[in-house]
């Protein structure tokens, strides 16, 4: 069996790496990207199997990767991270529109694998 792919975009140099080495010590593969315009090049070469997408970015922020990922591939498992309560109508769109999951950071190792297992 494969391990499973995940996308990691965030913004944050230190929380990217450290969630990175996280990830890969618990056997995912991991691709990171550093901004939404970069998660979506990163999408559409890699077909990872969930995103984990910050929220607050230069460049590009989640929410308008999050739309333009969903609009070419409907499928897609995209998990946003925020350090940041949300309750907004963007949020509550990426809701409507199949957003998998919420994880506040820091988050819990064991929220993302469950998170991970009930998508498979």
């Amino acid at each position: 069996m494969t391990n499973t792919r995940i996308l990691l975009v965030d913004d944050d140099i230190q929380f990217l790496e450290a969630t990175e080495y996280m990830l890969k010590y618990e056997n995912y593969d991991v691709i990171t990207a550093k901004n939404g315009e970069e998660a979506i090049k990163k999408f559409n070469a890699s077909d990872p199997d969930i995103v984990l997408m910050d929220l607050k970015m230069p460049v590009m922020n989640g929410y308008d990767a999050f739309f333009k990922i969903k609009k070419d591939n409907p499928n897609a498992k995209i998990i946003f991270t925020s350090a940041y309560a949300i309750n907004n109508e963007e949020f509550e769109n990426a809701e409507k529109s199949g957003l998998f999951g919420l994880l506040t950071k820091p988050f819990d190792l064991n929220e993302l694998n469950n998170m991970i297992d009930s998508g498979k």
